[in-house]
């Protein structure tokens, strides 16, 4: 190439570069071009939400292999995303380990999940936040058990309820709140099992305060407090809202149909303010839930899978409507 060839290419490439910005810019610009995601780009998009998490070692083939070697590759190791856990894939997950202080097992257990899931940064986060620090978040105490967790994004009041959790079983004190120190617990991969809160103790009721066959109903879903929520349960250890609230009337001498909507009819309308324990009440529009009022604000319901039997605040559900039964 003759000198003015080699000069009109060079001014070529500096205009390029000015009008891009950087080099940086350049290679970012050329990534969109090709259709491939920047390394920033690349961090967030690792598939990490599992009903399971299952060891990988060499060997290990599939989706949970990949997206081992996705957060390999986030964490700044020089691994590929291929589906095929190599021995040199081993090797980097080993120096992984080490860096984060785990035994060098170069073997994806529940720890090295917690881990490789939560590395990077190590923000501030609490009730009401949202963003890709929060899906991290939810999506590492998701790996180390806490499974009503998806990772949506949005720090609720399910995820302060883990938080709390593994606060109280690791020696924090329970503030709901998730800061540097318990950051660096999750990327350590070494959490403690979790403590749920002490319950609350159950809001007094006496039949002097609701009708007869309203502490009745009520007395006999205390008793129920702890069994399982199943679709469709009528009892005896398993129930769903309304299979809940017909048992319990049943046993106070009334008839109820076995669904939300039905219950709704049966009795008197009352308001909030005329609430006593026992009355029926109602949540969501259109009604997809009932429950009994248990005193003090509070309700006593089969919630939802993997929730057992117990009392709510009635704040954290939409309010319907409410019927006496007398």
């Amino acid at each position: 190439m003759s000198d003015q060839g080699i000069l009109r290419g060079v001014t070529t490439l500096g205009k390029i570069l000015k009008r891009v910005g950087s080099v940086a810019a350049v290679f970012a610009l050329t990534w969109a071009v090709l259709g491939i995601a920047t390394p920033a780009t690349a961090a967030t998009t690792c598939r990490t939400l599992f009903t399971s998490y299952n060891t990988v070692k060499a060997g290990s083939k599939g989706v949970q292999t990949t997206a081992v070697q996705c957060l390999l590759h986030r964490s700044k190791r020089p691994v590929r995303a291929d589906g095929s856990f190599s021995a040199a894939d081993a090797s980097q997950l080993k120096a992984f380990q080490k860096s984060v202080g785990l035994k060098r097992t170069g073997v994806v257990n529940k720890g090295t999940w917690i881990a490789l899931i939560g590395y990077g940064s190590r923000p501030t986060l609490s009730t009401g936040e949202r963003g890709a620090s929060v899906v991290r978040l939810q999506r590492s105490l998701r790996a180390a058990g806490y499974k009503t967790l998806t990772g949506t994004g949005y720090f609720g009041p399910l995820t302060a309820t883990a938080v709390k959790a593994v606060q109280r079983g690791n020696g924090f004190k329970a503030t709901g709140v998730v800061g540097p120190k318990f950051w660096k617990l999750l990327q350590s991969g070494r959490l403690k099992p979790g403590k749920a809160a002490r319950p609350a103790p159950a809001p007094a009721a006496s039949s002097s305060s609701g009708s007869n066959k309203g502490a009745k109903a009520l007395a006999f879903a205390k008793r129920q407090i702890g069994d399982r929520y199943m679709y469709g349960g009528t009892g005896p250890s398993s129930w769903d809202c309304s299979g809940l609230t017909q048992a319990s009337y049943k046993a106070a001498g009334v008839k109820l149909p076995h669904s939300a909507t039905g219950q709704m009819k049966y009795g008197r309308k009352v308001s909030k303010s005329q609430l006593k324990p026992g009355d029926l009440v109602f949540f969501y529009t259109p009604v997809h839930h009932v429950a009994l009022y248990a005193g003090s604000g509070k309700v006593l319901h089969a919630s939802r899978p993997g929730k057992p039997v117990g009392y709510i605040k009635m704040a954290y559900m939409p309010f319907s409507g409410a019927r006496h039964i007398g």
